[in-house]
């Protein structure tokens, strides 16, 4: 795996159709980067809340807020993990 740092993921509001793909977007970069990461999924609406989100499926990694259902396009994405694994 590149970099050797693992990337946490959480996926906040994943079990939505948005969220599920969002899910198997960041699988398909961590396989196509060979990058190690694990992804936490979020969906109970107390842990939510401690969250403060205001949109769902919102991206967390490594415990910072980036980015929410209006920008979660692959290519940003692929950027943004690869960013971290570094």
């Amino acid at each position: 795996m590149k970099g050797g740092n693992n990337i946490e993921l959480k996926i906040i509001g994943s079990d939505s159709p948005e969220g599920q793909k969002l899910k198997q977007k960041l699988k398909n970069i961590a396989k196509k980067q060979k990058l190690d990461i694990s992804i936490l999924e979020v969906n109970d609406k107390n842990n939510i809340r401690k969250y403060k989100v205001l949109q769902t499926p919102t991206l967390i990694i490594n415990d910072e807020y980036k980015c929410n259902k209006d920008n979660l396009n692959y290519n940003f994405l692929k950027r943004l993990v690869t960013f971290y694994s570094l």
